[in-house]
Formats: C-alpha cells, sequence, structure tokens
C-alpha cells in the first residue's frame, strides 16, 4: 500500500518507519524543512520497547506533495488539522482515504468536511513515542492501535489497513464503534494530562494526593456529562474506574506535562477546551474545565517565556 503521512513528529516517524520496514511505500509530509532534509538524508531511527531499526523513508514539504496515496494517515498537532484536510483532499487516490489518529475531538470532522464521510476513517493509537532529533524516535510505550469505519461497522479496506499495521509489527485492532473508543481516548486525555501540567506530577502520584485527585473527579463529572448530553457511547461503559486504576499504575509524563517542561505549545484547546465548547453548545456547565484549560495555557506562556529570556 502507498502510505501518505502527514506530520514527521514522532508518532508519525514511528509509525512511517514500521510501514517503510514493511515493504510499504511511504512518505512523511512536514512543514519543517530541517526535519524533511534529515529524513531525506538518514531516514528514520527508531529505538525503544519494539527494538532497534533503520527504515529509509522518503520525506517532503506540503507544497511538494504530488503523488497519490491510498491511505493518507494525519498524524499533525491539532492545530494543524484544517490544512492536512486540505492536503488530503489533494492526494488521495480515487478509491483511498484518510484516517486520523490525533488526540482530541474535532479531527475526523474536519476530515469529513474536506473529504466525505466516505473517505474517512477513525483512528486511535495508544502506543507513544518521544523524539530526539529530525526522524530519530523512541517507541516509550507498545500498545494497540485501533481503526474503524466512521458508519459501515467492519470492511474489506478497513482490514486491509488493520492487516498492514500489524505486518508492520504495529498491534492493530478494528473497531465497530471507533466514535466510541476516540471519546475514550478524548476522556481520559482530558482528566489526566491538565492535572499533570498543572502539578508537575504523573498520576501515580497526583492519584495519592487528595487535592489533585478531587480536582480530575471535577473534571470527570463535568466530561461525562457532556459525553451523555452529546449522545455518544463510549466503547469502556466504567471511564472513570479504568481512569481512575490507569493513574494508580502511571510511571511515564503525559504529553501535556512533557510540552509544558519544554517551553512548547499544547494542544489544551483541542482537549478541555473543546470540553467547554461542547458544553456551551449543549446546555453544560464546564466551569473545572474552563478552569483548568485557562491555567495550562497561562502557565504553558510563563513557561515559553521564561525559556526565552
Amino acid at each position: 500500500m502507498k502510505f501518505a503521512i502527514v506530520g514527521a513528529g514522532a508518532m508519525g516517524c514511528l509509525y512511517g518507519a514500521h510501514l517503510a520496514r514493511a515493504g510499504n511505500d511511504v512518505t512523511l509530509i512536514d512543514i519543517r524543512p530541517d526535519v524533511v532534509h534529515a529524513i531525506n538524508r538518514d531516514g528514520v531511527r527508531v529505538d525503544g520497547v519494539g527494538g532497534d531499526f533503520h527504515a529509509n523513508v522518503a520525506a517532503c514539504a506540503p507544497e511538494h506533495a504530488q503523488e497519490l496515496a491510498d491511505v493518507v494517515s494525519i498524524h499533525a498537532d491539532t492545530r494543524g488539522t484544517v490544512a492536512a484536510a486540505d492536503l488530503a483532499r489533494r492526494i488521495i487516490a480515487q478509491d483511498g482515504y484518510a484516517i486520523t489518529f490525533q488526540n482530541g475531538i474535532g479531527n475526523v470532522e474536519a476530515l469529513v468536511e474536506a473529504l466525505s464521510p466516505e473517505r474517512v476513517l477513525g483512528g486511535v493509537s495508544y502506543n507513544s513515542a518521544s523524539g530526539s532529533g529530525p526522524g530519530r524516535v523512541t517507541h516509550t510505550v507498545a500498545r494497540t492501535t485501533w481503526v474503524g469505519e466512521l458508519q459501515h461497522g467492519e470492511t474489506r479496506r478497513v482490514n486491509l489497513l488493520r492487516d498492514a499495521f500489524v505486518q508492520a509489527d504495529l498491534e492493530t485492532s478494528v473497531s465497530d464503534n471507533i466514535t466510541g473508543v476516540i471519546w475514550n481516548k478524548f476522556v481520559a486525555a482530558c482528566a489526566v494530562n491538565p492535572v499533570a501540567a498543572l502539578t508537575g506530577m504523573i498520576g501515580s502520584q497526583f492519584s495519592r494526593d487528595p487535592s489533585a485527585d478531587a480536582l480530575q473527579d471535577r473534571i470527570l463529572d463535568e466530561l461525562l456529562a457532556v459525553v451523555r448530553a452529546k449522545g455518544v457511547r463510549l466503547a469502556d461503559e466504567d471511564p472513570a474506574g479504568s481512569i481512575k486504576r490507569m493513574c494508580r499504575n502511571a510511571t511515564e509524563k503525559p504529553s501535556m506535562l512533557q510540552h509544558v517542561e519544554a517551553g512548547r505549545l499544547t494542544e489544551i484547546d483541542s482537549h478541555n477546551g473543546a470540553v467547554v465548547r461542547l458544553g456551551q453548545a449543549l446546555g453544560v456547565p464546564t466551569p473545572y474545565n474552563e478552569a483548568v484549560t485557562l491555567m495550562v495555557k497561562a502557565r504553558s506562556a510563563r513557561m515559553i517565556g521564561d525559556l526565552k529570556v
């Protein structure tokens, strides 16, 4: 299969390298010239839980992407979703489709608006990776990738995509409720990431702290009220219990805490900020989610400013 992967950060490179090593035709697309140049020169090197390997992968800037792809896989930052959707519309083959593995919600909807529902699949990755430079990736957590049709249940194309990922040593399953799977991860991210970003704690620490644990409870109460008002059927029937158990065993820094500490912008607007916007549209009060959204933005601005001094 021919894959175009939009976003050559840690996750885009992780998936691109695995797929290329398995014999697929892969092009990584990124807006950063230094990243494109380094990948074309040196390929992608992966280390970590899945082993160490090198893959030669082509890379290009969005404006230079010309070849049509069977699958356009979106791993870009959520702030670039609209641009990624426009690019996908230009480079998808006649019988191809796009799939997003981005965090947050609204990304599937942006692709559907640009391409039509029939040309979009939903995806969720429970892998984690960190980058140490252009095309240099450490695979930190290896878990399941979920893929699924938005409307039609299990189809030949989604099974072929699953098989391609499995052959690339990426554990993958098909869900007949991919929207519920996406929302499950969204709820978990909204309940974990801002608490970590604001306290500096990982889950196993703030789950034992009464104040941080209580803050998470308030965030979760609002999240689940929005889910009910939206009419979303979550894939997990006990999301709060699952999140609490996950936090007690967590040993990794959540991505939002990593971004704040590194002086990088966070995706809080597509997480808890999205909860606030949905709550306003649905008539559900979300004061705790609004508060943590504002506080994460303020802390992020302070860290970015401190690092620039």
